[in-house]
């Protein structure tokens, strides 16, 4: 096991300190005008693709049976990643119980339609306002997820890079991103006397120390058995919501190769990354028509299970962040877990 870096939160597991100001209020709004804006997005790609076209697509579907293996992929993606964070929380020996820990990486969900996914960072506050984790160690275990998710997505789009012509570009662009943060983060040759040189000048003292921090962290996490661990998570998690897109294909009898699809949904979950856009919405979508086009699916036949793949993957995890969010509010703010948990001890006493 890794150890703490230093300064890191000792606490003993299950007890709660008083909790700071909500981290998330500021995004929510962000989060919510996105959902709208996307909303508005796939109004116009169907009206634009053809709504008899659409009613055609819909008749001729099998969609509704498909829907339930579709709900259950993406899921069970969603688990393994959560799992993925739970086995770093162990691994750097955070004093969260795996309840707290689950929920918050749950109630992060909710803002993921945010710039960067930068909404994620609701579960740095959450913990750091019940167990004192401070948010530069959390920041560098999220940090850690995206490098392993950037990684396994870069793994799923490579059978399809001749499918667009910017697709090596965007692989390589990505490659260097992956490879550059990497050794950065591993290497305290390069990143110590950059941040030391930043402490010494007064205004920056505390923000160079953060910093220093998240790599401390990031780089416990990136040793060879957490590293694999994670990554194979992460590859996992992330080839159930392409499997998830080939089940709607199928639904909306489009034939196309499984390895195909993996490509396709690699490539525009790639694009969607690096746009850096809230949620991708716009480069994911626009990038998947592409490239079912060039792979034989007419146009307007693509975009009911493009539109219906958003759907049942941003938008519906996003809706559940927003419950997991609820939960947290009443089970751990409320502290209901720890007053459910008094009461068993004085049952049995």
């Amino acid at each position: 096991m890794a150890e703490l870096p230093a300064g890191s939160p000792v606490e003993t597991p299950g007890v709660y300190s008083a909790a700071l100001p909500d981290p998330w209020r500021p995004w929510i709004g962000r989060a919510i005008a996105v959902m709208i804006a996307a909303m508005l997005f796939y109004l116009a790609l169907t009206i634009w693709s053809g709504l008899d076209r659409l009613v055609i697509a819909l008749g001729r579907s099998s969609i509704a049976s498909h829907l339930p293996p579709i709900i259950g992929l993406v899921l069970l993606g969603w688990f393994l990643r959560a799992l993925c964070w739970h086995y770093y929380v162990r691994f750097l020996r955070w004093p969260v119980p795996l309840r707290e820990s689950l929920l918050a990486f749950l109630a992060s969900f909710a803002l993921t339609a945010t710039p960067g996914k930068a909404g994620e960072l609701v579960k740095a506050g959450l913990l750091r306002a019940r167990f004192r984790v401070a948010i530069a160690d959390t920041a560098g275990v999220l940090l850690v997820e995206r490098l392993g998710d950037l990684l396994a997505v870069l793994v799923l789009a490579m059978g399809g890079l001749s499918l667009l012509a910017s697709a090596w570009l965007t692989f390589l662009i990505g490659l260097i991103a992956v490879g550059g943060i990497t050794i950065f983060v591993t290497s305290e040759r390069i990143h110590r006397p950059l941040f030391t040189r930043l402490g010494n000048i007064p205004r920056l003292n505390n923000v160079a120390g953060k910093f220093l921090r998240l790599f401390e962290t990031g780089r416990s996490l990136l040793q060879p058995r957490p590293f694999v661990v994670g990554l194979i998570l992460s590859l996992v998690a992330w080839a159930c919501e392409a499997v998830a897109l080939y089940a709607i294909l199928q639904g909306f009898r489009l034939q196309l190769p499984l390895l195909t699809t993996f490509s396709i949904y690699g490539v525009s979950t790639l694009i969607g990354a690096l746009s850096a856009l809230p949620g991708g919405v716009g480069g994911v979508e626009t990038t998947m028509l592409l490239l079912l086009t060039v792979s034989g699916v007419e146009s307007g036949a693509a975009v009911p299970p493009v539109v219906l793949f958003r759907f049942s993957t941003l938008w519906l995890v996003s809706l559940l962040g927003f419950v997991f969010m609820g939960v947290w509010w009443l089970a751990v703010e409320h502290n209901w877990i720890g007053l459910r948990e008094l009461l068993g001890r004085e049952r049995n006493r």
